[in-house]
C-alpha cells in the first residue's frame, strides 16, 4: 500500500512516516507539509492512502481533503489531528474523509488501521507470477 504523509510539523511528519514505514506491506511514497504540496505529490504518486493533518499553513486539510478525494483514482484519506472536536470530525467526514483520529490519544489505532488496510489491499491485489 502506498502512503502519503501530510503534516505541517516536519518533526511529526518524519516520526509518523518512520512509524508507517515499519508497517508490513506499506511504502511511504512521499511527505508533504501542506495541502498544496499534498495535491501535487498525490497527483504524481497516486497513493492508496493519504494521512492528513487539518491545521496547516497555506492550503489546510479542510480545503485539500475534497480535492484529494476528487483525484482519479481517489485515495483513502485518514485525518490525524491534534484538534479532534466533534465539529471537525463531522466536517471532515462530510468533506470525504474515510477515517478520523486524534493524534494525541489514538496514534496506536492509526498504525493498527494502516496495517489492516495494507493487508486488505494486498489480499485484493492480483499477484504477478
Amino acid at each position: 500500500m502506498r502512503v502519503l504523509v501530510v503534516d505541517d510539523s516536519s518533526l511529526v511528519r518524519a516520526r509518523l512516516a518512520s512509524l508507517v514505514r515499519d508497517v508490513v506491506g506499506v511504502r511511504v511514497v512521499d511527505e508533504a507539509g501542506n495541502g498544496d504540496e499534498a495535491l501535487a505529490v498525490a497527483k504524481a504518486s497516486q497513493p492508496d492512502l493519504v494521512v492528513l493533518d487539518i491545521h496547516m499553513p497555506g492550503m489546510n486539510g479542510f480545503v485539500a481533503l475534497p480535492r484529494l478525494k476528487a483525484l482519479a483514482p481517489p485515495p483513502l484519506v485518514m485525518v490525524v489531528t491534534n484538534d479532534p472536536s466533534d465539529r471537525h470530525r463531522r466536517h471532515c467526514l462530510v468533506l470525504g474523509a474515510d477515517l478520523f483520529f486524534d493524534k494525541s490519544t489514538q496514534f496506536d489505532r492509526v498504525l493498527e488501521l494502516i496495517a489492516q488496510l495494507a493487508r486488505e489491499l494486498a489480499s485484493r491485489t492480483p499477484r504477478v507470477v
